[in-house]
C-alpha cells in the first residue's frame, strides 16, 4: 500500500524541481500529489498529470484570498487522506502547514529554501512566521548547513527537528541544445570577441546585481578592453537596474536577456559565471555552472561556500564588495590557463554531491523515519 504524499508550492517552477520530484519519487512507496497556493501554471499541471501526479490548486490570486485557500487545502487534505504534507517556500508553508495542522495531517515536513533573509532585513513578523512554520512541522529540511545553523542558533529551532539535505541537480536537464551552441551564442552575443560574464538570477536586491554593476566599470578599465555582462532572469527591479547601468555608463555592456530556456547553452558559452548575492540559502545555479565547466565568481555568503571551493573551481569574495568582485573577475579574465584549470575542477564534485536522485532518496528516508517514530 502506498503512502499519499502532497508537495505544496507556489504556482510555477522554472527550475524543474517539482517535475523532477514527479519523475524520481519511489512510486512503489508513495503516491505523489502536487498542489499550489496560487493558480497553477498550465504547463506544470499538464506535465504533472502526464506523470500520473494528481494536482490541486488553492487558487489564491492575492494574499487576501489565503484564508479561503487554507480552507480549500484543509478539505483536500482530509478528503484525499494525505499522510505526508511537504511544503516549499514561505507563503505556501505558512498557509500549507496551518491547513495541515487543522486537517490533522499525520506528518508535516517543510523545506526551508531561504536562510537568514528575513533576519538580515529585520522582517520581524516574517521571522515569527518562520518560527511558527517550524513549530507546525514535524521536520524542517535545510538546503545547506548554513541554513540549518541559522534555524537552530538564531531562530531557536529544536536541533533534532532540523535535517540538512542538499539540493540536487537533474543532470539530464543540463545538456546543450546542439553541438555548436557555444560557438553560435558567442558569435551572437559577443561578435567582437569580448569576454562574456553571465549572471543568472532573479532581478532582486538580494542577488547583488548593483554590486556587480558597480564592479563592471572597474573591470573594463583594468582589462583595457570591452566586456559583456549577460543577465538571465526576470524580476520587479528590471526597470531600476536598466536605469542604474545607464547611469554608470555601462548600458552598452549589459544585456538583459529575460527568462531563457537555453540556460545551459548560456552557461557553457560564458567565460565566467557570476553570482554576487548578499543572501543565498544554497545557490544551485552555481553547481549547474560548475557541472557545465564554467568557473564561477560568487559571494562568500550562506550556502555558497558549501558548493564552491575558493581557488579550485571558482573565487569567493566578500558580499557587497564591488572592488573585490572586480579584482576577482579581472584576475581570472587575464589568466586563460587558470580558467581552463578551474573549468573542469568542479564537475566531478557536483556529480557526486548534488545528484537529484540522492536528494529524493534522502527525503524519502526522512519520511520513513518520521513515520516509524510516529508509529
Amino acid at each position: 500500500m502506498t503512502t499519499r504524499l502532497l508537495h505544496f508550492a507556489e504556482d510555477s517552477d522554472t527550475s524543474g524541481y517539482f517535475p523532477q520530484l514527479a519523475k524520481h519519487h519511489d512510486r512503489e512507496r508513495y503516491e505523489m500529489l502536487f498542489g499550489t497556493l496560487k493558480p497553477m501554471a498550465p504547463w506544470l499541471r499538464a506535465f504533472m498529470e502526464s506523470q500520473g501526479v494528481r494536482c490541486f490548486s488553492a487558487e489564491c490570486h492575492t494574499r487576501a484570498a489565503y484564508p479561503a485557500g487554507l480552507l480549500r487545502l484543509r478539505r483536500f487534505l482530509r478528503r484525499e487522506q494525505v499522510a505526508i504534507l511537504h511544503t516549499h517556500l514561505f507563503d505556501p508553508s505558512v498557509v500549507g502547514l496551518l491547513a495541515g495542522a487543522l486537517a490533522r495531517t499525520p506528518l508535516r515536513v517543510l523545506t526551508r529554501h531561504h536562510s537568514d533573509y528575513h533576519t538580515r532585513i529585520h522582517k520581524r513578523w516574517h521571522i515569527r512566521l518562520d518560527q511558527l512554520c517550524t513549530r507546525l512541522s514535524h521536520a524542517v529540511i535545510a538546503v545547506s548547513q548554513h541554513t540549518a545553523d541559522h534555524l537552530v542558533q538564531v531562530e531557536a529551532a529544536p536541533a533534532d527537528k532540523v535535517h540538512v539535505i542538499l539540493n540536487g541537480i537533474d543532470f539530464d536537464r543540463l545538456k546543450l541544445s546542439e553541438e555548436g551552441a557555444r560557438k553560435r551564442l558567442r558569435q551572437e552575443l559577443a561578435p567582437d570577441g569580448a569576454p562574456l560574464l553571465l549572471c543568472a538570477a532573479r532581478l532582486h536586491p538580494e542577488k547583488g546585481h548593483s554590486d556587480l554593476f558597480r564592479a563592471l566599470p572597474l573591470v573594463r578599465a583594468r582589462l583595457g578592453r570591452p566586456v559583456r555582462l549577460l543577465l538571465a532572469g526576470t524580476g520587479p527591479f528590471e526597470a531600476a537596474y536598466r536605469a542604474e547601468v545607464q547611469s554608470l555608463g555601462c548600458g552598452d555592456a549589459v544585456a538583459f536577456l529575460g527568462f531563457r530556456k537555453d540556460l545551459p547553452d548560456l552557461m557553457a558559452s560564458a567565460d565566467l559565471f557570476v553570482l554576487p548575492s548578499v543572501a543565498e540559502a544554497f545557490g544551485l545555479v552555481l553547481a549547474e555552472a560548475l557541472y557545465l565547466g564554467t568557473p564561477v565568481v560568487a559571494s562568500r555568503v550562506g550556502g555558497i561556500p558549501e558548493i564552491v571551493d575558493d581557488g579550485v573551481d571558482g573565487r569567493l569574495v566578500p558580499p557587497g564588495d564591488s572592488e573585490a568582485l572586480a579584482q576577482a573577475l579581472v584576475d581570472l579574465l587575464r589568466d586563460d590557463e587558470r580558467r581552463r584549470a578551474m573549468a573542469g575542477a568542479g564537475r566531478r564534485k557536483v556529480e557526486t554531491r548534488f545528484r537529484f536522485e540522492d536528494m529524493v532518496r534522502a527525503y524519502e528516508g526522512l519520511y520513513a523515519r518520521l513515520q516509524q517514530r510516529a508509529g
